[in-house]
């Protein structure tokens, strides 16, 4: 399946250039994605009542891929089509809603226009934050072309006695830059087997996959759902780093050899993605 949709991608973007002359670079025919220090975020609004969710979540991992590990990817479930007991179903009873993912997909209305959309680097075009799965590859490639305005670094101790994790973020600014930047780490989690809706036979059984495997759930915003401030306001100097410490106890559903921290430095005003950056909780 990986290698399909692979080549669905370069086959789109062989069409785009092929097919309109006012279509310039950044479709650049053999292009080098794994140079550069810029990563981007994308984040999947699904549900396990979207029967074309995992279409999206195919292509989401496999633009991954192709990008050469530059996408960082939170799947939020969020909305209408991720209600536990959907419709009565009681196959459908898991409970993947977290409060910084309802938060996020009430601010930017990502369910209220259907799912699966997504947001990428929460950039905000003519028409709004949210992005449709056909977009996806298009607007990555764009943002992957610009060098990262600040680095993340992060650094996990898990304690397995006591079910609690340690993470340690750095911020480091690479450019001057001014405004209110805020860092938001998440707990993300891969290998959580549940039904989920699919009417896409290549990917698994439909109507329903009983067995779906769910990737880069999101579980927990640590620091609440709009993150905590680095700098306050005014400018940040080229070099400057911000370093923040949590802790987070686990519970007994998250396996923490499946978990991730995911944390991204982004713009208050605008909500801009400056950078994200993940690491395996026992890595």
């Amino acid at each position: 399946m990986k290698t399909k949709y692979i080549i669905i991608v370069l086959f789109l973007f062989a069409f785009i250039i092929n097919s309109c002359d006012k279509v310039s670079p950044p479709f650049v025919e053999g292009r080098d994605y794994c140079s550069g220090n810029k990563k981007v975020l994308l984040e999947d609004y699904t549900g396990h009542g979207c029967n074309n969710c995992p279409e999206a979540a195919v292509i989401a991992h496999d633009l991954q891929d192709f990008f050469c590990e530059r996408v960082v990817i939170i799947g939020v479930h969020a909305g209408y089509f991720a209600q536990p007991y959907l419709n009565g179903d009681s196959l459908l009873s898991a409970d993947f809603n977290t409060e910084a993912g309802t938060t996020w997909d009430n601010y930017f209305g990502v369910s209220a226009q259907g799912n699966p959309n997504g947001l990428i680097d929460r950039v905000k075009g003519p028409s709004g934050y949210v992005i449709s799965k056909d977009s996806w590859a298009k607007v990555i490639d764009t943002l992957l072309q610009n060098n990262a305005k600040a680095m993340i670094t992060i650094n996990n101790e898990f304690n397995i006695d006591t079910k609690i994790l340690t993470t340690s973020v750095q911020t480091k600014f690479t450019e001057d830059v001014s405004g209110n930047y805020k860092l938001i780490v998440c707990i993300t989690q891969d290998n959580i087997i549940a039904p989920q809706l699919n009417k896409n036979e290549e990917i698994g059984p439909t109507p329903m996959d009983i067995n779906y495997v769910h990737n880069h759930v999101l579980r927990k915003a640590i620091n609440g759902a709009w993150g905590e401030s680095l700098n306050g306001s005014g400018t940040v100097s080229a070099n400057t780093s911000y370093d923040k410490t949590y802790t987070q106890e686990f519970v007994d559903d998250w396996i923490p050899k499946n978990c991730h921290i995911v944390a991204f430095v982004y713009h208050e005003d605008t909500k801009t993605v400056l950078q994200a950056e993940e690491l395996g909780v026992l890595e």
